[in-house]
């Protein structure tokens, strides 16, 4: 579809104050490159069922190390036309 995208290893939490920089560097060091706190309990859902799941993320907000960037926030979120993507790439899977 031409549109940019990056792959990579995720993790999940259920909450981000559990994320110690210790946790983080580990995770960082198994090559993972975000963390979501969402897919656990779909895929919690898929795993009973038997049933495959494709998860689609999109970035919402960056969390660094100097604080909280909220730049471009509204732009990440709330986006049709991030999820007519997602339909296509379904389609297509």
């Amino acid at each position: 579809m031409g549109i940019p995208f990056v792959l990579g290893k995720v993790w999940t939490t259920d909450s981000m104050i559990r994320e110690t920089a210790g946790l983080v560097a580990k995770r960082k060091a198994e090559g993972c490159i975000a963390v979501e706190m969402e897919v656990v309990g779909v895929q919690s859902v898929c795993d009973f069922y038997n049933l495959e799941l494709y998860d689609f993320l999109e970035s919402g907000d960056v969390l660094v190390s100097s604080g909280y960037e909220v730049e471009g926030f509204h732009g990440a979120n709330h986006n049709l036309g991030k999820l007519y993507i997602a339909l296509e790439i379904a389609l297509q899977v």
